[in-house]
């Protein structure tokens, strides 16, 4: 592993932000005779891991899992890292009406997997550094860039200045490429917190994730290795969150057990809780000349549907592609031209989940009663109509191929 060039050298892609889209990309790209620098302040360190980082999972789709299977990153997990879910069971508090999703219904051995961040980030790391021609500037942070004709230069807080064809940011939702290069962004703020924790339930999950829509928000159950372990997502009110948040251990399994419907019988334990602030988020634009977002930096949604890395990981793969194909036919792999390929089709697909998560959270938020009605009638539809709940569910865990 290159740890250190001399300073003014060039590279062909730099990448800021090492965690999991980041580095999904550095190994789409490895191996390609491509010169790759990445930038971020610290590797991953699990002396270092908070107990909210420790505690933080994503569901990673089909769509996902197969490119990280190709990358042989998949591989580098032991079995005990990951865990199939096989069905989703979604309904509103209160409500007779569900929707229920079966991978047998879709000829699928499962619909997808609940994964550690730490797990995946620490396999992804693992297969980057295979790479020996890979530059790692680390630790170090980005201060300052400059877009020239055909390439950026780039400051770093180590006073290292470096030349790049093509700046990727990939540095999350505080970008420091994206502010640097003075991208425009939309944000609403939904006015709500999302609480995660580790619980212990009565009943075996059934490797079934579940997801009740409260009065406040949703509140997801994702099954873990252990069929009595499930990790939460409960999102809700800042002040609801910080009053769940501070309840005595008993009290709260009580509360999630009764918000919960009982559904795995008593919730028996819990581990810390934490919470983060939850908004919507897009860049106007995804590229500039020699620039590109992708992941959390060009945009951010709410966990309702479990995408946002998934949503990260397909921008990693495409520009990817895009880079590769434009090396191939001797092109500028920075040309505005040649990025634009990439920022037109993860735009309109991250736009139609992005608003489609958006409209079911303001959708099940709805408290006319007509509206309500509406939505038990559509849930029976779509949970009766095959054809319809079997694009709903290939789509969303990525079994199309784009």
């Amino acid at each position: 592993m290159n740890l250190e060039k001399d300073m003014g050298t060039d590279y062909d892609v730099v990448i800021v932000g090492t965690g999991m889209v980041g580095l999904t990309l550095a190994c789409c790209l490895k191996d390609q005779d491509l010169r790759i620098a990445l930038i971020n302040k610290d590797l991953l360190n699990k002396k270092k891991l908070t107990q909210a980082s420790r505690q933080r999972v994503i569901a990673v789709t089909l769509g996902s899992q197969r490119l990280l299977e190709q990358l042989n990153v998949w591989q580098r997990l032991d079995k005990k890292h990951y865990a199939p879910f096989r069905r989703m069971q979604v309904w509103e508090s209160g409500q007779s009406s569900q929707l229920f999703f079966d991978s047998a219904d879709m000829g699928l051995a499962t619909l997808g997997y609940i994964v550690k961040n730490y797990d995946l980030g620490h396999a992804l790391c693992a297969q980057a550094k295979t790479d020996s021609e890979l530059t790692w500037l680390i630790p170090d942070t980005l201060m300052a860039l400059q877009q020239e004709e055909n390439h950026v230069v780039i400051t770093l807080a180590s006073g290292k200045e470096i030349r790049t064809r093509l700046l990727v940011g990939a540095d999350g939702a505080q970008s420091k490429v994206r502010q640097l290069a003075d991208f425009y962004i939309k944000s609403t703020d939904y006015q709500q917190r999302a609480l995660i924790a580790t619980v212990q339930t009565e009943w075996a999950h059934d490797q079934t994730a579940r997801q009740i829509f409260l009065a406040e928000g949703p509140l997801a159950f994702l099954p873990l290795t252990d069929a009595h372990y499930c990790s939460i997502v409960w999102s809700s009110t800042p002040e609801e969150i910080e009053r769940l948040a501070a309840l005595d251990d008993v009290f709260f399994c009580e509360e999630l057990t009764h918000a919960f419907e009982h559904c795995l019988g008593e919730v028996i334990s819990t581990s810390a809780r934490f919470s983060y602030p939850l908004k919507t988020q897009e860049t106007e634009q995804y590229i500039k000349s020699n620039i590109a977002l992708i992941g959390d930096a060009a945009h951010i949604i709410h966990p309702l549907a479990g995408q946002g890395a998934n949503l990260g990981i397909a921008d990693a793969k495409r520009l990817a592609k895009v880079i590769l194909e434009a090396k191939q036919r001797h092109r500028n792999i920075g040309a505005w031209y040649t990025l634009r390929r990439y920022e037109r089709e993860r735009r309109f697909h991250n736009r139609v989940m992005l608003g489609s998560v958006d409209g079911i959270k303001h959708l099940f938020a709805a408290t006319h009663p007509m509206l309500q009605k509406t939505r038990q009638w559509g849930l029976n539809v779509i949970n009766k109509t095959n054809c319809l709940k079997n694009f709903i569910s290939r789509y969303a865990i990525g079994d199309f191929k784009v």
